[in-house]
C-alpha cells in the first residue's frame, strides 16, 4: 500500500466527530478551535495524543478503500470503531448528503468482509450485522431516545 497522508484534509477536525485538544472542546455542528479548513491545523506541533495523533481514519489505514474514498473528496468519513466487544466500520456524512457511489462501495465492502457496520446519513443512524452487534447497537439507541 502506498502509504497515505491527510494533506489538507481536515474533515475529523471539522465538527463531524467530537473530542478536545488542549482545553477546547469539537464535537457534532463544533469544528476543533485550531483548525484551519482545508490547510491544516494551527497547533500542530503542539497537538495532544488523544484524539489528534492518535486518530486515524479508515482511509490511511485501510489498503482495502480505494484512493478516491479520501474523505475530504467524498465528504464522508470511515472509521473503525466499537461497541461492547463488537468492531464496526462507521461512515459518517461530512459536509454535504452521501453520494450514492460513496454508499455503494460501502454496503459492497461490508457484504464482502462481513463487517459489522453502521452509516449515519440525514442525520439517521444505521446499521447492520451480527445478532449479538445488532442487539448491543438497538440497546445504545434506545437509551439516546429515553
Amino acid at each position: 500500500m502506498k502509504k497515505r497522508s491527510c494533506g489538507t484534509c481536515t474533515k475529523c477536525c471539522e465538527g463531524y466527530l467530537a473530542g478536545e485538544a488542549l482545553g477546547h472542546t469539537f464535537y457534532a455542528g463544533k469544528p476543533c478551535h485550531f483548525i484551519a479548513i482545508g490547510a491544516g491545523c494551527t497547533v500542530y506541533e503542539k497537538r495532544p495524543k488523544d484524539p489528534c495523533i492518535s486518530y486515524k481514519c479508515a482511509w490511511l489505514t485501510n489498503e482495502d478503500i480505494p484512493e478516491w474514498m479520501k474523505p475530504s473528496d467524498i465528504d464522508a468519513i470511515i472509521d473503525m470503531r466499537q461497541i461492547g466487544k463488537h468492531q464496526y466500520l462507521n461512515l459518517k456524512e461530512a459536509g454535504s448528503p452521501m453520494q450514492a457511489k460513496v454508499l455503494s462501495w460501502f454496503f459492497q465492502y461490508v457484504l464482502k468482509t462481513g463487517l459489522n457496520a453502521q452509516w449515519e446519513v440525514n442525520g439517521g443512524i444505521n446499521w447492520v450485522g451480527s445478532p449479538e452487534f445488532n442487539e448491543e447497537m438497538s440497546k445504545q439507541n434506545l437509551q439516546k431516545i429515553i
